[in-house]
């Protein structure tokens, strides 16, 4: 491991990648979900795979003849 000093964040050119992604970011939606417990975005999160399979069963359904 190097003894050389890290950079101050001052230093550090900001990446043109993450800076592109967060230009589209929604930070209201981070705050929100930021603001839960771990169980409550635990849960969400099942919530959405649980709504992601019916779209995806119903999906099925629709294609069959």
């Amino acid at each position: 491991m190097s003894d050389a000093p890290l950079p101050s964040a001052d230093a550090l050119e900001p990446d043109p990648v993450v800076e592109a992604y967060k230009r589209d970011l929604d930070r209201s939606l981070l705050r929100e979900n930021l603001r839960k417990t771990p169980t409550e975005r635990v849960a969400a999160l099942m919530e959405l795979q649980r709504l992601a399979e019916e779209a995806r069963r119903a999906g099925q359904a629709a294609r069959r003849p």
